[in-house]
């Protein structure tokens, strides 16, 4: 958990890095697949190519919260503008969810005109299996350098930029399958390229709505995590001359968490004595959390009755 290591600098250039890598091979995919969808004749594969578009975009979107969110505290944002990060990850989602309906839109069409029509369409060949598995390979190894950078830096825009990968990769088993049957044996088995896109897009609408759910969930100050509050309490117990830690409040602003705490201390402790115990909250709470964590705390002195029983 602890990432205190980490600079709001040095883990903004960290996502940076990954980021671009991740623009770089979505261009050449993006291109690789659409070339082989067409020339393969597989609507599947014509859909993973946008759908390895969409990735290039939702990087670009990624970048510029990730540069938003780095901008110092100011008097109108005093706990900073990490909340950037969580609106690109809403993006991220969003278009996502754009990208996975024009799909589904495209294969229902595509199914419609079989059935109704008789328009069935042309059979896929080997070229476009063999791009979709190039295709699983690639995206599967960019989700996890991406998803083990996010889960460093605590990035919410870079975890949902991972996911969008994962769901390439998976898409692209699905684009495998369907191109590889309808290929090998025709007939009405090339239907099953247009079912597989289909599933594609029920895929990408799935993620996309996980994406955006977690992500309003913190835009509207949803707390930490149970076991992170858990800490919090044993952490500030360990430390001697504090009882009773209460009203805990914590959520995160992008990758910074921010925690107000009260705690009771002896009332016949010199205010210097009681500073120092909060002073030592903070700091054990910042090695923990982050070396930018924002650590409000509130003292109080023991009731009369705790001191008596003590």
């Amino acid at each position: 958990m602890n990432h205190s290591h980490y600079s709001i600098e040095a883990r903004t250039a960290r996502a940076n890095r990954v980021t671009w890598l991740s623009i770089i091979v979505n261009t050449l995919l993006m291109m690789v697949k659409l070339v082989a969808g067409i020339w393969g004749r597989s609507s599947a594969l014509v859909a993973d190519a946008l759908h390895s578009a969409s990735d290039f975009a939702t990087d670009f979107a990624v970048l510029i919260g990730m540069r938003l969110a780095q901008r110092p505290q100011d008097g109108d944002h005093p706990y900073g503008h990490g909340k950037y990060e969580t609106l690109a990850a809403v993006i991220v989602g969003v278009a996502l969810a754009a990208v996975g309906m024009a799909i589904s839109f495209h294969a229902g069409h595509t199914l419609l005109d079989a059935w109704w029509w008789g328009k069935w369409p042309q059979q896929p060949t080997y070229f476009a299996l063999g791009a979709a598995v190039v295709s699983i390979v690639v995206k599967e190894a960019l989700y996890q350098l991406t998803v083990k950078v996010a889960r460093e830096t605590r990035n919410d825009a870079l975890l949902a930029n991972a996911w969008h990968h994962r769901s390439d990769a998976l898409s692209s088993i699905g684009t495998a399958l369907g191109a590889g049957v309808a290929a090998m044996f025709g007939g009405a088995w090339v239907l099953l390229d247009a079912v597989a896109a289909a599933l594609v897009g029920v895929i990408l609408l799935k993620v996309a709505w996980e994406i955006v759910r977690d992500s309003l969930d913190k835009l509207m100050e949803q707390g930490m995590t149970v076991e992170e509050t858990q800490q919090i309490y044993e952490f500030v117990r360990a430390i001697d001359g504090i009882s009773e830690p209460h009203h805990l409040r914590s959520r995160r602003v992008g990758t910074v968490a921010v925690i107000e705490l009260h705690f009771r201390v002896d009332p016949e402790m010199t205010v210097r004595e009681s500073h120092g115990l909060a002073s030592q909250v903070e700091h054990c709470l910042r090695r923990a959390f982050g070396a930018d964590a924002i650590v409000t705390v509130h003292v109080e002195p023991l009731k009369q009755t705790q001191v008596a029983l003590g």
